[in-house]
């Protein structure tokens, strides 16, 4: 009998070549991608869920304006690995929550007088456009989108029962489905982004005006107009009741900064 050695010498060629024929064939890559498909999704999964998480703590004000972003802390908030926490970042970063210096790293991006007047006039501007051509365009469907998404709003209330100046996350989002639905029938994708995108980064100064204004103003009743006005096709009332909308929040804010800025 040859020792060992020598008959895998002899067999090692043949294996290589198989191994060879194997990777060049289909089979090798339709095993190996699935898993990779796989491991690319779940790094995404968890990049979301930082993102939400650490997107979440910068809204309630658990992060402050201009405080530092560790990753050792972030990676112990979310029980996770560095890649997904940075991948968050970026994207949080991209959506005006965070700000990225070469020295010191990612803090929580500062709130100022002036961001928030730049955010109002183009809230302005681009929702108005949007709610007034979903008025002109939107169809019976877009009417019942609008209808259930502020039956679903009026249904809670803004502020919290163990603090009512505090905003409830659960009237934050049914919020911002009724104002989607204001301009979901639009027609256009891309200034349907655009609003999405404003209107993000107006939610931390959405929830300080609510501390600031307290019961002296009846959103509610803001809400119901827009909808009655949407409703019956009132698209320069809609506008006009809009933009007063937020030109509210952005005046109680004005007291709240200061005008020096």
């Amino acid at each position: 009998m040859a020792p060992a050695s020598i008959s895998i010498a002899i067999h090692l060629p043949r294996v290589l070549q198989g191994v060879n024929d194997f990777r060049k064939s289909g089979k090798f890559r339709k095993q190996v991608a699935p898993m990779t498909e796989t491991r690319k999704t779940a790094n995404r999964t968890l990049a979301s869920d930082a993102y939400a998480l650490i997107r979440d703590n910068i809204r309630t004000g658990a992060f402050r304006p201009g405080e530092r972003l560790r990753f050792a802390d972030l990676q112990a908030l979310c029980v996770m690995s560095v890649t997904p926490v940075r991948e968050a970042l970026v994207r949080l970063t991209a959506e005006g929550f965070t700000t990225l210096d070469d020295h010191r790293g990612y803090t929580v991006a500062s709130l100022s007088l002036a961001e928030l007047r730049d955010i109002t006039a183009n809230r302005q501007l681009c929702e108005g456009e949007a709610l007034r051509l979903s008025i002109e365009k939107g169809e019976e469907d877009w009417e019942a989108r609008l209808v259930a998404a502020h039956h679903m709003l009026a249904r809670i209330p803004q502020g919290r029962e163990d603090m009512p100046s505090a905003m409830r996350d659960d009237w934050e989002d049914r919020h911002q489905a009724f104002h989607y639905a204001l301009i979901s029938g639009c027609g256009s994708p891309i200034l349907q982004e655009v609003c999405t995108n404003l209107f993000t980064r107006a939610d931390r100064y959405r929830r300080i005006s609510v501390s600031v204004t307290g019961s002296a103003r009846d959103v509610a009743a803001e809400h119901r107009l827009l909808l009655q006005l949407a409703l019956d096709r009132d698209a320069f009332g809609a506008v006009a009741a809009l933009r007063a909308h937020y030109q509210r929040t952005a005046d109680a804010l004005e007291t709240f900064f200061g005008n020096d800025s």
